[in-house]
């Protein structure tokens, strides 16, 4: 279907070239113009003004939504052709009745193209009272050119009208004169009419809804011109050609108005980029009016908890929308969801649907965005905040297990050895020497799984952070290192319990990860706290190269900060040594949690 389409347009298209140039060979050939101009420029401009009209329907097809402007244009480049064929065929007798009846008719489908700017359909009542006026008119004159002309041999070189049934000599002249104060008393109907409407419109209106008012001038100019010239016999020498400029001048006109529209479109569609963090409805309202240079535009946004619309500043309107301006027309914009806002807009602007259908779409992207944006940032405040609590809780479990293993199993091992060693000593005295060994050897063991016990239960929550501080802690596991640790702990009160945790292992992995793999020398930890953060380093001298992958001791430093909210970031280059950063959201002493 698509390409019979296409084969249809380009054989219409070759075919109105192709009978404007070989009418002009022809009449070259023959030297027969009749009362038409003749002359090598006049055949230029001929042809000229048809491949216009040619080119400019190719364009029309692709940027006009109706296919009907587009045969309008190939309409009238082909019937452009009459006027040059009626003279060549005058020895015809069905024939030049026929064309010298559609000599003119171009004019009736360049008068209906104007009209149908922008959209391609005639869409007022006025304008098609005028399509209609214009074309009785135009059937009359065909209908009495067939039926009464009939000039004389000698007066026009031609053969009796075959159609003739009251034959006139004279009809062909009142018929044309007519013909010409009827298609300049419409001419001068739209073009006045077209002019005020431009004229008392607003900006919109003067962009979108008449871009032709110099092709329009020039043609009524031409057409007064020619109905002088026709009645009086006067010859009009170079003005000629300004009735054909002005023919001319109206297809660019259309279809440079049209893709002034599509530019309007896309640059719709940037209101996107403006709005792409967030809807910012003043700046949206400001933007929108702006790209459709409509400076009294207004957008009113639907608020859900008022259950009505309120403008951008945040004034609640009544029910029903904006105050009804004259010259204004309201477009609404709905989603799924519900209403989003109305746009009160130049009444011009409803001549492109397009163009509404893009701001539509613009701003239902943009709220879109908005919404998505909005719900993401509450799912990972979500996921942050769960987070959280599994670490809290798991901070509160190994605390409790800790706390159990304290008061508890340990506290039954330590009373355990002490009665051991009561026990061997009282062997000791008693003289049983082998029993005295016995009961050494299990205090030994029993010391050794006491000591175990310390070194689980310190993995598990080390007891340094309950019995001192961070900064005790910090020099507990500097202490412990195989590598010499300078310590700098720069935190005045305390932290809380999950905070502390987390930067208490997260050092410990660190120097771990720096006396097994960095063939370091030596190393340093620095902690400070500014302004609700907490800022940990902890740097080494070794060999570099160090790389955050899953599983890690990089990657379990990153996971257990991230868990916090932080962020931990590792510079390690080949040669240079590792730079941990770990920068952790830390609340005041007062909003610490035991």
């Amino acid at each position: 279907m698509r390409a019979a389409r296409l084969w249809l347009r380009s054989l219409a298209v070759v075919i109105a070239v192709a009978a404007n140039v070989v009418a002009q060979i022809v009449s070259a050939m023959t030297g027969d113009y009749g009362p038409r101009p003749q002359g090598i420029g006049w055949a230029i401009v001929f042809v000229l003004v048809a491949l216009v009209y040619a080119g400019c329907a190719i364009v029309a097809w692709k940027v006009v939504r109706s296919p009907i402007a587009g045969w309008l244009m190939v309409g009238a480049s082909l019937f452009w052709a009459a006027g040059a064929w009626y003279p060549i065929v005058r020895d015809i007798g069905w024939l030049w009745p026929l064309l010298e009846g559609v000599t003119d008719l171009w004019a009736v489908l360049v008068g209906i193209l104007v009209l149908s700017y922008p959209t391609g359909r005639i869409v007022s009542r006025f304008d098609r009272w005028i399509v209609i006026a214009v074309s009785v008119a135009f059937l009359v004159r065909f209908a009495g050119i067939l039926l009464f002309s009939s000039p004389t041999p000698a007066e026009c070189g031609c053969v009796p009208n075959a159609y003739a049934i009251v034959p006139s000599d004279g009809a062909d002249f009142w018929f044309g004169v007519g013909w010409r104060l009827a298609g300049l008393a419409l001419l001068l109907t739209v073009a006045v009419r077209l002019a005020m409407r431009w004229f008392q419109s607003t900006l919109p209106a003067r962009r979108v809804a008449f871009v032709m008012p110099l092709a329009l001038l020039l043609w009524c100019y031409g057409t007064v011109q020619d109905s002088v010239s026709f009645t009086l016999g006067w010859d009009s020498g170079w003005l000629q050609f300004v009735p054909p400029l002005a023919i001319a001048l109206i297809p660019p006109s259309y279809v440079g108005g049209v893709l002034y529209a599509r530019g309007l479109r896309s640059r719709v569609a940037d209101l996107v980029i403006v709005a792409r963090d967030r809807v910012d409805r003043a700046l949206w309202e400001s933007s929108l009016a702006r790209t459709l240079h409509d400076s009294s535009l207004r957008v009113y946004w639907w608020d859900d908890h008022l259950e009505g619309f309120e403008t951008s500043d945040g004034e609640r309107i009544a029910d029903g929308g904006g105050p009804q301006r004259p010259g204004r027309s309201t477009l609404t914009i709905d989603s799924d969801q519900g209403p989003i806002a109305l746009i009160e807009h130049d009444v011009a602007l409803s001549q492109d649907d397009r163009l509404l259908d893009a701001v539509s779409s613009a701003l239902l992207l943009s709220v879109d965005n908005d919404r998505l944006r909005q719900k993401l940032e509450r799912t990972l405040q979500e996921v942050r905040e769960s987070r959280l609590r599994i670490v809290e809780e798991g901070y509160l479990a190994r605390r409790r297990l800790e706390r159990d293993l304290h008061d508890g199993s340990q506290q039954q091992l330590v009373s355990l050895a002490i009665s051991l060693r009561i026990a061997t000593a009282k062997a000791e005295t008693a003289g049983s020497a082998e029993l005295a060994d016995d009961l050494a050897r299990a205090s030994t063991q029993l010391a050794d799984a006491l000591r175990e016990l310390r070194e689980l239960a310190r993995g598990i929550h080390p007891t340094v952070l309950t019995d001192g501080d961070l900064a005790s802690a910090i020099e507990e596991l500097a202490n412990r290192s195989h590598l010499p640790v300078e310590v700098h702990v720069d935190v005045p009160h305390r932290l809380p319990d999950v905070i502390e945790e987390t930067i208490y292992f997260s050092v410990s992995e660190a120097l771990a990860n720096a006396a097994k793999h960095s063939q370091a020398r030596n190393c340093s930890v620095s902690v400070s706290r500014t302004d609700g953060t907490v800022t940990v380093v902890v740097k080494d001298d070794g060999q570099g190269g160090a790389r955050v992958e899953p599983g890690g001791g990089l990657g379990g430093i990153r996971d257990r900060v991230e868990a916090v909210d932080g962020h931990a970031e590792v510079q390690s280059v080949a040669g240079l040594g590792t730079i941990i950063e770990l920068t952790i959201p830390a609340p005041h002493a007062a909003q610490s949690a035991e």
